[in-house]
C-alpha cells in the first residue's frame, strides 16, 4: 500500500468531512511523518461519528432540482526525487493552498494546474534540478476531479566551480574559504545555498575591518551537457576601517559612565561587525533601552579610525501591576507590585511585591544590582513578611536574604549567597519559634524562547540549602530541589506543543517531623500535581491533614493545541508523591491527575482555565474535581 496516498486521502476525509475550515491538510499530512497505519486507521474511527451525514445536509438545505457542477478535486504529485521535496511541492502547490475554495469552472482549476507546474519547475530548480518536466492531466469524469502531475525531474546538477573575486585595487583582503562559506565543490547544486554563500561572504568582511563590504557582481552559470554549475562571485570589499571613540546619545537617566563600563571599549580595534552586534544586544538585555541603534558614519578613506556613536531610546523606568487567581484549593488570590528598573542611574532594581490570598499573605522587597563590582555580577538583596495559613501548618516569618548571582554560557545563572529566617510554626497544634541560617546555592539554565508561554526550549533549576539551626528547637539539615521542563513544536505556527517536566527534592538531615513543616516537601495543586487539593498529595495525619516528607516526585505531560490565534485547549495528565525518607522510596502509591484545560491567548500571556480530576481519588481525601485560573501556563 502507498502509504503516503493513505495518509493524503485520511487527511481529506478529515478536513473536510469532519473539522471544514478548522484544521488544514497540511498539518495533517505534517503529522503522517508518523508511518503508522493502524494509529491513523484508528483516527478515522473516532472523527468519522463527527462528520455532519450527507442527508442531514440536504435535509438542511432547500436543494434545487438541477445540481451545480461541483468541481472540488483530489491532486496527486507522482515523481518527486525525494520526500522532503514531495514536501515542499505540496506546501508550494496553488491547488492545495486553494483546496477548501472550489473553482467555479473547469478552466479556472485548469489555471491553478498551470500556475502549479510553473511553481513546481521553480522548486525543483531550487533543489538541483535544472532539467526537469512537468506535466499534469484532469479527469473530471471522477468526483471529486483527479488532478494528476508526473515529474520528471532529470539528473541533479551539481557544484563543480565556486570562485570568489575582488573589484580590482592594491590591497585586497584574503579571499573568504568555501568551507566559511559552507559551499563544497560536488555538493548538490541547490540554490539556498549558493545565496547563503553569497551573505555570507559579504559577512566575513564585515567581521575583518571591512563594513562597506558588498557583492559587486554574482554569475551562476548552468552547463546542461554536463549537469554542472559554475559560480563566481565578485566582492567590493570597500576601505579598511578601525573603530575609534565610543560616543552615546539619547541618554536621559541612565548614567554615561555606567553604559561605558558595559561596554569594556578598546579603540583602535580592526572595525568588527560582530563586537557592535554584541554589545547592543548586551545594552537591550539590560532592560534599560527600548531601542540601541548604531549611527550612520561618514564615508572614510582606506585605513581611518572612524568614530563609533550608538543611539539610545530609554524605557520607561517605574511600572505597576496587578494580577488573580483562583482554584478551588487555594481560594482566590491577588498580586501587586511597583517596580523601579533604574533606581540610581545605573540600572538598579527595585520591587515591591505584595499578595493578598485567602491562604497568605506576603511583602517583599527586593533589591538587584547590575554587575556589581565585576560585569555580569548581580547583587541581591531581599527581605520578605509573610503569613500563611493552610492544612498543613499555620506560619508567620519573616526572611532576610543577601548574595551574588552571575552569567555563564549565556544561557546559565549561577548563585550563591545568605540568608536569616525567623518563623512561628503551628504544626499540628504544636507551635515553635524556628530560626534558620542558611546558605542558598542556585543553578538555573533557560534556553525557551517566552516566559509565560514557552514553544521551543528547556529549563533546569537546583537549589541546594544547608541550613543551621540557631535556637534549641531548631534542627541542621540539608534541602536540595531540582526541576526542569522541555517544549517541543510538532507543527508548524506553533499550533501543537508539546511538554513535559520533572521534580524532585532530597533532604538530608533529622526526621520529617523534626525539620520546620514549611522546609518539608509538599505535593499537590496547581504547579504541582493538578487535580487534588493544595499539599495534599503524600502522607496525611489522622484528620487528613498533609504532613509533608523528606523527599519528592512529581512528572507531568500537556500537549498545548491552538485551535485558532486566540483560542487553544490543553489535555494534561501529572503525578506525584510525597516520601517521609531522605530519597523517594516509592513506598506510597504514585497519585496521577488529569484534565482539560482552556487558554486565551493575550499580548501579556495566556489566560489558563484548566479543570482536572483526580486518577487515584482517595476517600473522604479527594474532592471530585479542581479548577484553577491564572495568567500564563502551567509550567
Amino acid at each position: 500500500m502507498d502509504y503516503r496516498k493513505y495518509c493524503k486521502n485520511l487527511a481529506s476525509v478529515i478536513v473536510r468531512g469532519v473539522f471544514p475550515g478548522l484544521i488544514r491538510e497540511i498539518d495533517i499530512l505534517y503529522l503522517c511523518r508518523f508511518k503508522n497505519y493502524v494509529l491513523w486507521t484508528l483516527l478515522l474511527a473516532v472523527v468519522m461519528p463527527l462528520a455532519v451525514p450527507p442527508a442531514a445536509h440536504a435535509a438542511e438545505s432547500d436543494v434545487s432540482t438541477t445540481a451545480a457542477p461541483d468541481f472540488s478535486y483530489d491532486v496527486t504529485i507522482n515523481g518527486a526525487p525525494s520526500d522532503e521535496i514531495d514536501d515542499l511541492l505540496e506546501q508550494s502547490s496553488r491547488l492545495e493552498q486553494l483546496a477548501d475554495k472550489t473553482p467555479a469552472s473547469l478552466a479556472a482549476l485548469r489555471r491553478r494546474a498551470d500556475e502549479d507546474v510553473e511553481g513546481f519547475k521553480k522548486v525543483l530548480r531550487s533543489e538541483g534540478y535544472y532539467a526537469n518536466e512537468v506535466a499534469f492531466k484532469i479527469d473530471d469524469k471522477q468526483s471529486p476531479v483527479a488532478i494528476t502531475f508526473n515529474i520528471a525531474p532529470g539528473p541533479l546538477f551539481r557544484i563543480t566551480k565556486f570562485e570568489i573575486g575582488f573589484t580590482e585595487r592594491a590591497d585586497n583582503p584574503p579571499v573568504p574559504t568555501l568551507e566559511d562559506l559552507g559551499i563544497e565543490i560536488g555538493m548538490p547544486a541547490r540554490s539556498e545555498p549558493v545565496v547563503s554563500a553569497q551573505s555570507q561572504a559579504v559577512v566575513e568582511l564585515t567581521n575583518r575591518g571591512y563594513p562597506d563590504a558588498r557583492v559587486e557582481k554574482q554569475d551562476a552559470v548552468v552547463d546542461f551537457a554536463t549537469d554542472a554549475m559554475e559560480v563566481t562571485i565578485t566582492l567590493d570589499p570597500g576601505p579598511r576601517l578601525y573603530m575609534g571613540e565610543l560616543n552615546l546619545e539619547g541618554l536621559k537617566t541612565v548614567e554615561a559612565e555606567y553604559v561605558r563600563r558595559l561596554a569594556a571599549w578598546e579603540p583602535g580595534k580592526l572595525y568588527d561587525v560582530r563586537i557592535l552586534d554584541e554589545l547592543r544586544r548586551r545594552y537591550l538585555r539590560t532592560g534599560l533601552f527600548d531601542t540601541v541603534r548604531l549611527k550612520p558614519r561618514q564615508a572614510a578613506p582606506n585605513d581611518s579610525t572612524v568614530p563609533i556613536t550608538l543611539q539610545f531610546e530609554e524605557r520607561d523606568h517605574r511600572s505597576i501591576g496587578l494580577g488573580a487567581s483562583f482554584s478551588t484549593s487555594e481560594g482566590f488570590g491577588t498580586q501587586y507590585y511597583w517596580e523601579n528598573r533604574n533606581m540610581f542611574g545605573s540600572g538598579e532594581k527595585l520591587r515591591t511585591d505584595l499578595t493578598i490570598a485567602e491562604i497568605r499573605r506576603e511583602l517583599k522587597v527586593t533589591y538587584v544590582k547590575p554587575n556589581f563590582i565585576k560585569l555580569d555580577h548581580n547583587l541581591n538583596a531581599s527581605f520578605d513578611l509573610k503569613q500563611e495559613n493552610t492544612e498543613a501548618y499555620d506560619e508567620d516569618s519573616a526572611t532576610a536574604f543577601v548574595g551574588i548571582d552571575r552569567r555563564w554560557r549565556k544561557k546559565w545563572v549561577v548563585g550563591a549567597g545568605v540568608s536569616l529566617e525567623y518563623a512561628v510554626i503551628d504544626d499540628s497544634g504544636v507551635e515553635e519559634s524556628y530560626a534558620l541560617a542558611g546558605l542558598p546555592l542556585t543553578a538555573r539554565y533557560d534556553s525557551t524562547d517566552d516566559l509565560l508561554d514557552p514553544t521551543k526550549g528547556r529549563r533546569f533549576n537546583a537549589e541546594l540549602v544547608p541550613y543551621l539551626g540557631l535556637n534549641d528547637v531548631s534542627p541542621d539539615f540539608l534541602r536540595l530541589e531540582l526541576d526542569g521542563s522541555t517544549y517541543y513544536s510538532v507543527i508548524d505556527e506553533d499550533r501543537l506543543i508539546l511538554a513535559a517536566r520533572a521534580k524532585m527534592g532530597l533532604m538530608a538531615g533529622d526526621s520529617a517531623s523534626a525539620i520546620p513543616a514549611t522546609k518539608r516537601f509538599y505535593a499537590g495543586g496547581g504547579g504541582s500535581v493538578r487535580g487534588y487539593q493544595y499539599q495534599t498529595v503524600g502522607p496525611l495525619d489522622a484528620n487528613n491533614d498533609p504532613i509533608g516528607g523528606r523527599s519528592l516526585l512529581e512528572v507531568g505531560f500537556e500537549a498545548r493545541v491552538r485551535i485558532t490565534d486566540s483560542i487553544g485547549i490543553v489535555p494534561f495528565i501529572e503525578g506525584g508523591n510525597v516520601y517521609e525518607s531522605m530519597a523517594p522510596d516509592f513506598s506510597g502509591e504514585f497519585l496521577w491527575g488529569a484534565g482539560l484545560g482552556f487558554r486565551y491567548y493575550t499580548a501579556i500571556g495566556p489566560i489558563r482555565l484548566d479543570v482536572a480530576v483526580p486518577l487515584n481519588k482517595r476517600p473522604n481525601v479527594d474532592d471530585s474535581y479542581q479548577i484553577y485560573i491564572s495568567i500564563g501556563q502551567a509550567f
